[in-house]
């Protein structure tokens, strides 16, 4: 499946997410800084992505895992995925 991703901000998303706009949720890990994880949401049936960016620059927003996980119930959706970097080891 072929996505194109936009670089939106914040309450974007959440106005997306809410409109039913966005049906598929899941979080990556950044590539820069270990523990981070990145928002990223589809709507599988037009094939579009969304990634979520910061407010005053394009660069992508960093988030914990707990408070994603707490912004993603309160969208009300009940799963999402998650993919780790390989590349960080402890």
């Amino acid at each position: 499946m072929s996505v194109i991703f936009h670089r939106i901000k914040e309450g974007e998303f959440i106005r997306l997410a809410q409109a039913h706009g966005i049906n598929d949720i899941f979080i990556q890990e950044s590539q820069i800084t270990p523990n981070k994880y990145h928002l990223l949401g589809i709507n599988t049936q037009t094939k579009i992505g969304y990634v979520v960016r910061h407010g005053r620059t394009d660069s992508m927003r960093e988030w914990r895992l707990d408070i994603l996980a707490a912004l993603i119930k309160r969208l009300g959706f009940t799963c999402f995925n998650v993919r780790m970097n390989p590349d960080y080891t402890d």
